[in-house]
């Protein structure tokens, strides 16, 4: 058994709410598989750099599973056709390699505090109208 990341990008026109009925359909699928999850994280509703055919935003939901070497293949041909999914990523998963995404950000609040943006933007020519 390998440890896999799967990731998967609902449209959210088909499902109710942040899709977690669809998660658990997903959860239970895996393991039926006979995988064996150990994270499962909603990454919230995100706009596309590039639009997937019309849709323009997703649910993006990640799970971490250990799970037999024929199992994405499975998962992969199970939703392959379903239009409730936009998008399917799965990969082989090391522990440890995407610390740096879940890690909290040191100092959030007092490093946005401090940046004087705003009061750049207030003096710029666009605040006074258009331009001549």
């Amino acid at each position: 058994m390998s440890k896999y990341e799967l990731m998967f990008i609902l449209d959210p026109a088909k499902v109710e709410g942040n899709g977690e009925a669809f998660d658990a359909t997903i959860q239970a699928y895996l393991k039926e598989l006979g995988a064996e999850i150990s994270r499962v994280k909603f990454f919230e509703k995100r706009t596309f750099a590039r639009p997937i055919g019309t849709h323009k935003v997703g649910l993006y939901w990640d799970y971490v599973a250990e799970m037999p070497a024929t199992a994405p293949a499975a998962v992969k041909d199970k939703y392959r056709l379903n239009a409730t999914v936009l998008r399917i990523g799965i990969f082989h998963f090391e522990d440890g390699q995407d610390d740096e995404v879940f890690k909290a950000r040191e100092n959030e609040a007092s490093r946005l505090g401090d940046e004087p943006f705003q009061d750049d933007f207030d003096n710029d020519y666009r605040s006074r109208g258009p331009r001549k």
